[in-house]
């Protein structure tokens, strides 16, 4: 029900931040705007087929790599999806390249927690919360597990494999956070149970739809689209 009652609120949200642009050389409006008025059109509810090139039954690193082109072609106004579904180490391996860094810490945060950060395909810089600049992350281990700086994705996938089940360095991976300049997202199981939703611009009749994939078993099991015009 409280999900029911946020769509509306959610796009009237929206569509007042996609009609802010305004012209600085026309003179300002004395007195309250007018309210939007959006029409509700309806839902789909996908079981079969596809939308918009999500079928259902594909992998969540597939939906993901599509809904990122839709974000690149500013297609998607406002997408949740990498806040939503990483559950442990292992559903790194192919986002890495789409994060610009990573956190790996304690339930909580600590002093020495280990700030990664990602470029060009690889670890830029390693800092812990405290500031401290390191080379190396963990400085007591050898170089085969430490993450380095210059380290590929690649590599820094397989060591983060290692370490997290490693006896002294797995209580640095109770709380693993990756952010990139647009969004962030905690791997956490609960979260992973969450509809990935975003806003589609359709470009066309002032239509947009909102839209909540649905997954079980990391693939697609269902998506909702609910249609608004304005």
């Amino acid at each position: 029900m409280r999900a029911a009652l946020f769509l509306p609120f959610f796009l009237l949200v929206v569509l007042n931040l996609m009609s802010c642009k305004v012209n600085q050389d026309e003179p300002a409006i004395v007195g309250p705007e007018p309210e939007p008025r959006v029409n509700y059109l309806g839902r789909d509810s996908i079981t079969t087929g596809n939308y918009r090139g999500i079928a259902i039954n594909t992998s969540t690193n597939e939906t993901f790599e599509i809904l990122e082109g839709y974000r690149k072609n500013k297609t998607i106004v406002y997408l949740g999806a990498v806040n939503n579904y990483f559950a442990d180490v292992t559903d790194m391996k192919d986002r890495l390249q789409f994060f610009d860094w990573l956190v790996l810490d304690e339930t909580f945060d600590t002093p020495d927690g280990v700030q990664l950060q990602l470029a060009s395909g690889k670890v830029k810089s390693i800092r812990l919360n405290n500031g401290t600049q390191l080379s190396q992350w963990p400085q007591a281990a050898g170089s085969q597990k430490a993450i380095a700086t210059d380290d590929a994705l690649e590599v820094l996938y397989g060591k983060l494999v290692v370490l997290s089940s490693s006896q002294d360095y797995k209580h640095k991976f109770q709380r693993v956070v990756l952010g990139a300049k647009y969004e962030y997202a905690l791997y956490d199981p609960k979260k992973a149970e969450l509809p990935w939703a975003f806003i589609y611009d359709t470009h066309a009749q002032g239509i947009t739809e909102q839209v909540r994939v649905y997954f079980k078993d990391k693939k697609v099991d269902y998506i909702l689209v609910d249609r608004f015009q304005q």
